[in-house]
């Protein structure tokens, strides 16, 4: 059996990286001051105006499911750096996805960060 020896390459960032193949963009941000852990990201692709994210947003199993109070404190961070960084966010993907598999809609996000409709 033959190995190849690949040297590992490593790129780092700090508040945003962006890569593109030339037709999509993918903009890394690195969560500040984020309540969970430091070293969290979440991705954008502007495009399609999707972001990627984990454990900032956990939906809940339904999308009617009542608003737990008091908000939690990573949703309403979460929001805020959406808004911050001026993201035009239609659709969030989180890692923990909900049961149902549902589209995860920046007016579900509001709603659960207590600034949308109850």
């Amino acid at each position: 059996m033959l190995f190849r020896s690949n040297k590992l390459k490593l790129e780092t960032m700090t508040e945003k990286k962006v890569l593109t193949d030339g037709n999509q963009v993918v903009e890394m941000y690195h969560l500040a001051d984020g309540l969970h852990n430091e070293g969290l990201l979440m991705v954008y692709l502007p495009k399609l105006k999707l972001l990627v994210e984990a454990d900032v947003y956990n939906p809940p199993a339904q999308a009617s499911a009542p608003v737990p109070l008091p908000v939690n404190p990573f949703t309403t961070h979460f929001v805020a750096t959406i808004e911050r960084l001026k993201l035009d966010v239609q659709t969030i993907i989180p890692i923990h996805y909900p049961a149902d598999g549902r589209k995860v809609t920046r007016a579900e996000l509001m709603r659960a960060a207590n600034l949308g409709t109850n």
